[in-house]
């Protein structure tokens, strides 16, 4: 009789399932609304993050979010879970977490509760729809083959905990995925480990990525008010205060950079005319309350925060007696990309890399650059002359003849040569490689490196390469970047962009003039001193 129950049992389950998939027929006019979805059938209210998170899985295919603690991850991902089911029909929907806990008494709890119980299996993370190709289900990311093979025209894949998920889950998901536009991904994660495929798949499958930190969370501007949390399970104030007090360095105004935080928020100090005091995060504050991955835990020459910040910053205009300056890394095999860098003072000003040119293309596209910069010079500042030859183009010629090549068409033009192989001058780096790689960071750390202007792909191949090299230091204390057959066995490719990066954020400055180029500048200033130039500046005078 136990048997005959439990049948009579999954048999009302599976026609209630039914009922309500019929009677959710209607409820696909909310395939491109989730938020709709949450507030108008589920009666569930997200904050601002949660409606990001939920509008780019609309938009995107790869959706990767980094969340602090108790900012409401899984609730939303309950919430998502059951959209995808009630609006995609047929539809498959795919959820795994490294732990079955987190799985059946986290995520599918949310599930349960949001829509009350209505098609969802006895106790089983599941929920059947009235055809084959029309179902959600959870699973442990240890069940590899229960997981993977589910193809469908509209497949959403959510790995909650994506930092603890294998590497066997993700290449099944790139199978499942490769079905078409409308099968998707959304990994949440707390950043925890940088050695992580998590990590690796988030910096280079080219996905929307969001970063939802703690101190965003509505819960801690309504209690630093003195008001209730208008969302009574997610972050409090005290927990905040407390992970600052055992997390974090409190350090000078003068000392902070780009990635250190005021405490309150800034914005609360000007509204109350409260005093701020100032913070350095550890890795463990990055991590789960400010839900990025942890600058200090890696070997890597760039922390993420870091390049993100970078990309996303356009800095101040460039002042207008600044005279602009490229890096130009020429192609030097089969693989390898010439990758030009414009930047002025503080900012950069475009990129560009080229496949399968000679130095003959290169050398006559940096002195088209020059004439382009020059004249912008003219606009910038009409009292500012350079000529095209009085622009800085720093050149590599540490890999052979290619860059000597280049070199040797400068013609009267500002060529520099700098071979990265040599030794560095400064004697806290190993080599000019190093050095190149280094200034960049510490200029990007002093909010003096903005790319924030440049195009997107351009954008996406920089923050890949610089994410790569590794460092570390030699017996006579000094800093040494990974050698460069390395990084490029490792990418998969030359990181030629960066290196045309550290190449324009090289100061010129430091490498004295060819003296043919030097007096053809000064045979120029002398000619146009004598044309009766009056007031107006010359560069180089």
């Amino acid at each position: 009789m136990g048997t005959v129950a439990k049948m009579r049992r999954e048999v009302a389950h599976m026609r209630k399932g039914l009922a309500t998939a019929a009677s959710t027929d209607t409820l696909s006019r909310y395939r491109n609304d989730p938020i709709g979805y949450a507030r108008e059938h589920l009666g569930q209210i997200w904050w601002s993050k949660q409606e990001e998170v939920a509008q780019a899985l609309v938009e995107h295919q790869w959706v990767f979010v980094r969340t602090g603690h108790g900012v409401g991850k899984t609730h939303l991902a309950g919430g998502l879970i059951n959209w995808h089911f009630d609006c995609f029909k047929p539809g498959i929907t795919l959820s795994t977490a490294p732990k079955e806990d987190q799985v059946k008494k986290l995520t599918w709890k949310e599930v349960r509760l949001q829509r009350h119980g209505g098609g969802l299996m006895p106790r089983a993370p599941e929920i059947r729809g009235a055809s084959e190709d029309h179902f959600a289900g959870g699973y442990t990311a240890r069940d590899q083959n229960s997981f993977q093979g589910h193809h469908a025209e509209h497949l959403l894949i959510f790995f909650e905990e994506a930092c603890g998920i294998d590497e066997a889950f993700w290449l099944a998901a790139d199978g499942m995925l490769s079905s078409g536009p409308g099968n998707k991904l959304l990994a949440i994660y707390n950043p925890l480990d940088v050695s992580t495929i998590c990590y690796q798949r988030e910096t280079a499958v080219g996905a929307k990525v969001i970063t939802i930190s703690a101190l965003d969370h509505p819960n801690i501007d309504a209690e630093l008010r003195g008001l209730p949390k208008p969302f009574p399970q997610a972050v409090s104030l005290s927990w905040v205060v407390s992970k600052i007090e055992t997390w974090c360095t409190p350090i000078l105004p003068t000392d902070a950079g780009p990635l250190d935080f005021c405490w309150p928020p800034l914005p609360f100090c000007l509204e109350k005319g409260i005093e701020p005091k100032w913070y350095r995060p550890g890795p463990h504050f990055e991590s789960k309350v400010l839900g990025r991955w942890p600058s200090s835990a890696t070997n890597a020459v760039w922390s993420l925060a870091l390049i993100e910040l970078v990309l996303s910053s356009i800095g101040t205009p460039p002042p207008g007696d600044s005279i602009p300056e490229v890096g130009c890394d020429p192609a030097r095999f089969g693989d390898d990309f010439t990758s030009i860098h414009q930047r002025d003072a503080a900012v950069s000003l475009a990129h560009e890399t080229h496949s399968g040119w000679g130095t003959d293309q290169t050398a006559g596209r940096l002195k088209q650059l020059c004439r382009e910069l020059a004249a912008y010079c003219r606009r910038k500042n009409p009292d500012l002359c350079p000529k095209p030859e009085d622009i800085p183009v720093k050149v590599d010629c540490g890999g052979g003849d290619v860059g000597t090549g280049v070199m040797d068409q400068a013609g009267d033009f500002n060529f520099i040569a700098v071979s990265s192989s040599d030794k560095s001058a400064n004697a806290d780096y190993h080599s000019r490689r190093s050095e190149l790689w280094f200034n960049t960071v510490d200029l990007a750390s002093k909010g003096k490196a903005n790319m924030g202007r440049l195009d997107a792909r351009s954008k996406a191949d920089i923050k890949s390469q610089a994410m790569q090299p590794t460092w570390k230091v030699n017996g006579q204390g000094q800093s040494v970047v990974e050698p460069k057959e390395k990084t490029k066995e490792r990418l998969g490719r030359s990181p030629d962009d960066m290196d045309g990066v550290n190449l324009a954020y090289l100061p010129a400055a430091i490498f004295d003039r060819p003296e043919v180029v030097e007096q053809n500048r000064r045979d120029r200033t002398r000619e146009q001193t004598t044309r009766g130039m009056g007031e107006r500046r010359v560069f180089g005078r």
